[in-house]
């Protein structure tokens, strides 16, 4: 019996890049992470400024599914249309070649034509009916059948070197690194043709890349025109309680009370991998680092250290992660804040070109400066994703998200209800682009007694941008030129304020 994935050069080629891809790159993970509050110009932290999923990066262009992809035969293999199913039914030796020739050509219709009777027929080859079903069922999306039909040929026929050589395969799409890797290694070498054998190899060289600890590390000049998240108004206003109603009341600011801008160094790094247990089981470990270090304003110089680690279950189109973590936050030279939490997400993709996020995280934070005592509290947030991926070069996804913390001071206890929308694109092999908005009103519960008892209500509009160049490298590393904006109107005066940031990384993962 011809093997009709292996007599194929071109579809070697591409199950092999189908395969590395699958390995290296990982759907569009999206991590929620607690972003440390930064303090007013009085004497208390403004709140953290709600969490949102990573931007996702582009896919890389569409590879074939490994082993047995659709697309349509250039010689269709459909029998002479003379020749009924009884007549094949009557005809062992014709319809095996037909059955052989239909998978070669992936033509899915013959395939399912005559795989109607074909099991029924006396004398059928028991290997080739088991062989065609498992591709039938694997290109109807049903993996895990597929799966095990395989399996269960390899356990009656270890000779079957090419017959293994696609459940591997199966099983590194289905996410079951470890056991494709023991398939792999149970492969008799010799009995396979030259090609085969350096694609073996080649995948086991990818599963062990897989197992491989990754790196992202970045640094860059940043300019803020609002290092200190102060108002703009050189007025401090306060309500008077009268019988007409409140009257505001101004007070001239000191200059330490209005915005402060500066430039400085921004850096970022993290660590993580992800390892196959057994079967769809994994352990996840990872750490992040990330500050800036103004070049005058260093009291609002900051940096942020995160680690975590936790169990992931995933499959070829979806996945469930629970990750607690740990969390600690400097602002100037001294200690400022600390969190400890839980993390759960749920993804799905239910085609190639959609994929859907469910998050929660949940912290309890503390800070270290015994003034903010009040902000000591809880945040929980919860947020949907939908990204979808209408080409190789366009990416557009859009986030709606709920986000509450309880304090211990009742009036610093808030809910924030936000909607995001992001797209990204790229313009052949020169250029990158990344542009998001999310918008946010921000409700207190509780009612200020300084501002006569009226609860704060806040709207924020928040925008981000990217370029950069995808064929250009600076010492192995991308530059990426960055711009965000931030803008929060409040019915309290005093916290309404906007912020403008300029940066220029370079970056590099490995």
């Amino acid at each position: 019996m011809p093997h009709p994935l292996w007599s194929n050069p071109s579809r070697r080629h591409s199950l092999f890049t189908a395969i590395v891809v699958s390995l290296l790159v990982t759907g569009y993970p999206l991590t929620l992470q607690a972003q440390p509050a930064t303090p007013s110009p009085a004497v208390l932290p403004a709140p953290v400024r709600p969490l949102e999923p990573d931007t996702p990066t582009l896919p890389p262009p569409p590879r074939p599914t490994p082993a047995i992809t659709h697309r349509q035969p250039t010689q269709p293999a459909q029998p002479p249309v003379e020749l009924t199913d009884q007549d094949l039914a009557d005809d062992l030796k014709l319809t095996e070649r037909i059955l052989n020739q239909a998978m070669l050509q992936e033509d899915w219709s013959t395939l399912r034509r005559v795989m109607r009777f074909y099991p029924w027929i006396a004398g059928v080859d028991p290997i080739l009916r088991d062989y065609v079903h498992g591709a039938l069922l694997r290109h109807d999306g049903r993996l895990a059948e597929a799966i095990a039909l395989y399996r269960q040929l390899v356990a009656q026929h270890p000779d079957l070197g090419y017959v293994r050589l696609e459940l591997a395969t199966m099983l590194m799409e289905d996410r079951q690194f470890a056991q494709s890797d023991a398939e792999l290694a149970d492969l008799r070498l010799g009995s396979l043709e030259p090609a085969a054998q350096r694609s073996v190899m080649l995948y086991r060289q990818a599963l062990a890349q897989q197992r491989r600890w990754n790196f992202r590390l970045g640094a860059g000049t940043v300019y803020s025109n609002n290092v200190n998240s102060a108002n703009r108004d050189p007025m401090l206003y306060l309500p008077v309680a009268t019988r007409q109603g409140p009257l505001w009341v101004p007070f001239a600011k000191g200059r330490d009370a209005l915005p402060k801008a500066d430039w400085g160094l921004k850096y970022s790094s993290s660590a993580n991998v992800e390892r196959n247990l057994g079967g769809h089981h994994y352990y996840t470990l990872g750490a992040d680092i990330d500050g800036t270090a103004y070049r005058v304003q260093r009291d609002y110089s900051d940096r942020s250290l995160t680690l975590r680690g936790g169990y992931k279950w995933q499959d070829a189109t979806r996945w469930f992660a629970a990750t607690p973590q740990a969390g600690r936050s400097w602002m100037g030279s001294r200690r400022y804040s600390h969190n400890r939490g839980l993390s759960l997400e749920y993804g799905w993709r239910p085609t190639p070109g959609w994929q859907l996020i469910g998050a929660w995280l949940w912290l309890k934070r503390g800070y270290d400066d015994r003034a903010y005592a009040a902000y000591d509290g809880h945040l929980d947030v919860l947020s949907l994703t939908a990204i979808r991926v209408f080409s190789p070069a366009l990416l557009a996804y859009a986030s709606v998200g709920l986000q509450r913390e309880a304090v211990a001071a009742g009036e610093y206890t808030y809910r924030f209800p936000w909607a995001q929308l992001g797209v990204v694109k790229t313009f052949g092999q020169m250029l990158g682009t990344r542009l998001s908005a999310r918008y946010g009103r921000q409700a207190y519960e509780a009612p200020y007694a300084l501002f006569l008892n009226q609860r704060r209500r806040d709207h924020e509009l928040r925008v981000d941008a990217s370029v950069w160049r995808t064929d250009l490298k600076i010492a192995g590393m991308e530059p990426k030129l960055n711009l965000s904006y931030l803008k929060i109107t409040s019915n309290l005066p005093m916290y309404a304020r906007d912020r403008t940031e300029v940066s220029l990384m370079l970056e590099r993962r490995f």
